[in-house]
This record gives structure tokens, sequence and C-alpha cells, in this order.
């Protein structure tokens, strides 16, 4: 997460301090709007997939079976959760500033962005998440 987080900041900062010119790096006709479209509908599966992802029954028994296979199951699917909102975000902010500051892509950056907070691998949360499903 930080890794990704330090990376769209590095883009930021790279293009708005014209180190990088941005770019019009697709026609302002159909490749635009592909991209927009397959940006906007990889942001909104993303967001609540990632949101929910715990709560999906394989995941969800994948965390909770067994203590010692836990944990691993815990670095796979965190990893994978917190990719799923990382790599759109990363790349969101890429094309914002390759597409001549199309502003529809900075918003899903700034969505997802905002979306780190809820799915933070904090300890307690890792703990909260495989021991409080256990119990139910």
């Amino acid at each position: 997460m930080v890794v990704a987080v330090v990376l769209t900041v590095a883009v930021v900062l790279f293009f708005e301090t014209d180190i990088m010119a941005p770019q019009m790096l697709f026609a302002e006709g159909q490749s635009l709007f592909v991209v927009t479209v397959v940006m906007e509908l990889l942001t909104i599966a993303c967001i609540p997939l990632a949101l929910y992802l715990f709560r999906i029954h394989t995941v969800r028994r994948q965390l909770t079976e067994d203590a010692a296979t836990a944990s691993n199951a815990l670095l796979v699917w965190g990893s994978v959760r917190m990719l799923m909102l990382c790599v759109p975000m990363v790349a969101n902010t890429l094309i914002y500033y390759l597409s001549g500051l199309t502003v529809s892509f900075a918003y899903m950056a700034i969505i997802l962005a905002l979306c780190l907070f809820m799915v933070y691998p904090s300890k307690e949360r890792c703990s909260f998440e495989t021991t409080k499903e256990r119990q139910q």
C-alpha cells in the first residue's frame, strides 16, 4: 500500500513540477472513451469487491479454518484486497496526466485513495477479521 501511495504521489509531483509534461496519449475520440469506460468499470467493480472480500464465503472459510493457515491466507487475501485498490489508483493517476488532464481519472484515483483508509491492514483489523469470524 505504501509503495502504491508513494508511486502515486511521485507521479503527481513529476507532472505538477513540470519535470514531465502532461501529454495527449489518447486521441479525443474513441480511444479516450474506451479507456475511460474501462477504468470506470474497473473502479466501480474493485471498490465494493475489495470492501466485501473478507465476507465472501470461500475467503472467510480460509481465514477462519485453521490458525496455522489463516496467517498465510490473510497475507494472500489482504494483498489481493490492497492490489484491487492500489493498481487502479496508480493507473488512474497516470492516465489522468497522459490523457491531457481528463478530470474523471483524477476523481477515480481520489476515490480509490480514500477507500484505502477503509481497508488499511492494521494488526488489530487483521485479528478482528480472522478471530471474530470464528466466534460466529
